[in-house]
C-alpha cells in the first residue's frame, strides 16, 4: 500500500516539475475602454505577439476579432502555430467581446429578427471601432498600419460591409460563413456598385462557407461571383466550400487559410532570393510601399539565401547573409543555429560553439523546442573533442 502512494507521488510530482517551465507562446491579457459612442463599456481580450517583449523595437500588425471571447483562443493558437512555421506573421489581436450582436453587427434594421436583439447599429459600431477602439489600441500597444478585421457569421457580414463601406479601414477583411442573407441580401444593394467600380482598392478579402444550404449557400454565391467583376489591380481574394465543415467550424478551419492566402505576400519567391540580398531587400521595400507599412526583409528569404550560398561552399557569403538575419532578428533562436551551421562548414569550431550555446539560450527565452538545437551542440563538442585528440 505505501509503495502504491508513493508511486502516485512520485508521478504527480514529475507532471508538475515537467511543466513548471512551460508556458503557453505569447501573452493574454483582459483589457477594456468605455465606449461614449455606444454608451458602454466594451471587454476586449489581448494577445501580444510571442516576441512582443523581447523586441521592442518592433510594431505589430493588429487583428481586430468579432465575437472574442468564442473565437480568442484558436484564432491565437493557430496564428502562432503558422508563425512557427513561417507561414504568417506575428500580429496582435484584439478580441472584442460582444454584448449585444444584432444590434452591432447588422447594416440595417430588419424587425423579422427582434427577437435577437434590436439590429441596424453596423455604421455605429464601425464608428465605435475607428473613432475610440484603433486609437485606443495604438496608443496603448506597439502597432503599425495593417489591421485585419475577422468575424464569423453575423461577424462575417460586418467584416464584408466594413471593406464596403470603409474600404480604408482595414488592409484585409476574413469573413467565414457570412450572413449575407441578411435582410433580403440588402449587402448587394451596395456591393454590385462597389466592386465593379472601384479602381483602388488596396486590399485582401477572405470569404469560406461550410455545408450551409438555402439562403446562406445563395447569397454566398452571388457575393463570389460578383468578386470576380473586380477590376482593381491591389485587391485579392480567396472563397473556400468546405462541405466537411458546419456553420460553427468554418471560422476555426477559415483561419489557418486565411492566414496563409494573406500572408503570401511575405513569401519571397525563389528566383528573387536566388539572386541575393539587394533583390530581396528590394522586393520587401516594394512591398512596404504597397501595404503601408515598414515590412521587414523575411528570416526565412534570407536564411534560404544563406544556405545556398553554404551549399555552394561559399561560406564567407553564408556568414555575411545569416549575421544579417542575427542582427534582424537577434531575439529568435533559429538565426544563431544557422550561423552556427557556416561557421562549423569553414572549420571555425569555436565560433559555431559559441553560437550553439547561444541558440540554447535563445530558445529557452523564445519557449519553442530545442531538441534538435541540442543535438547539434553535442555533435559539435564531440567533434571538438575528436579533433582535439587527435592533435
Amino acid at each position: 500500500m505505501f509503495k502504491s502512494v508513493f508511486a502516485i507521488f512520485i508521478v504527480l510530482v514529475l507532471a508538475n516539475s515537467s511543466t513548471a517551465y512551460a508556458s503557453l507562446r505569447g501573452e493574454s491579457k483582459v483589457d477594456s475602454l468605455s465606449s461614449k459612442i455606444l454608451g458602454e463599456q466594451r471587454d476586449l481580450l489581448v494577445r501580444l505577439p510571442n516576441n512582443y517583449h523581447q523586441n521592442t523595437d518592433l510594431n505589430y500588425p493588429v487583428l481586430y476579432l468579432l465575437y472574442g471571447q468564442r473565437n480568442f483562443n484558436h484564432t491565437a493558437g493557430t496564428l502562432d502555430f503558422l508563425n512557427q512555421d513561417g507561414k504568417a506573421q506575428e500580429m496582435i489581436i484584439i478580441a472584442i467581446k460582444n454584448t449585444h450582436r444584432a444590434r452591432d453587427f447588422t447594416p440595417t434594421y430588419d424587425e423579422n429578427y427582434n427577437r435577437w436583439g434590436i439590429s441596424g447599429g453596423a455604421d455605429n459600431f464601425l464608428n465605435f471601432i475607428e473613432k475610440e477602439l484603433i486609437p485606443y489600441v495604438n496608443d496603448n500597444y506597439r502597432t503599425n498600419n495593417f489591421k485585419v478585421l475577422s468575424g464569423h457569421s453575423l461577424g462575417g457580414l460586418l467584416t464584408v460591409y466594413a471593406m464596403q463601406s470603409r474600404p480604408h479601414l482595414f488592409q484585409a477583411h476574413f469573413a467565414f460563413s457570412p450572413s449575407l442573407w441578411w435582410h433580403k441580401q440588402v449587402i448587394f444593394e451596395d456591393a454590385e456598385n462597389f466592386l465593379r467600380n472601384t479602381t483602388e482598392l488596396n486590399n485582401y478579402l477572405y470569404l469560406n462557407l461550410g455545408n450551409e444550404k438555402g439562403d446562406m449557400l445563395a447569397a454566398f454565391q452571388r457575393y463570389a461571383g460578383l468578386l470576380n467583376t473586380n477590376t482593381s489591380s491591389n485587391f485579392s481574394y480567396h472563397v473556400d466550400i468546405d462541405d466537411q465543415e458546419s456553420h460553427g467550424t468554418t471560422a476555426l478551419i477559415g483561419q489557418t487559410h486565411a492566414y496563409r492566402h494573406l500572408f503570401e505576400f511575405l513569401q519571397c519567391p525563389e528566383d528573387v532570393i536566388a539572386k541575393g540580398l539587394p533583390a530581396i531587400n528590394a522586393f520587401y521595400k516594394e512591398q512596404s510601399e504597397k501595404y503601408g507599412y515598414p515590412i521587414q526583409p523575411s528570416y526565412r528569404a534570407i536564411n534560404r539565401a544563406g544556405y545556398n550560398a553554404l551549399n555552394a561552399k561559399d561560406f564567407a557569403k553564408a556568414i555575411e547573409l545569416f549575421k544579417v538575419n542575427v542582427e534582424n532578428y537577434s531575439y529568435k533562436a533559429d538565426p544563431y543555429d544557422s550561423l552556427a551551421d557556416a561557421y562549423e562548414a569553414n572549420g571555425q569550431l569555436g565560433e559555431a560553439l559559441n553560437m550553439r550555446k547561444i541558440t540554447i539560450q535563445k530558445s529557452l527565452t523564445e519557449n519553442i523546442e530545442s531538441n534538435a538545437y541540442k543535438t547539434r551542440l553535442a555533435n559539435l563538442k564531440a567533434l571538438i573533442n575528436q579533433n582535439t585528440q587527435i592533435d
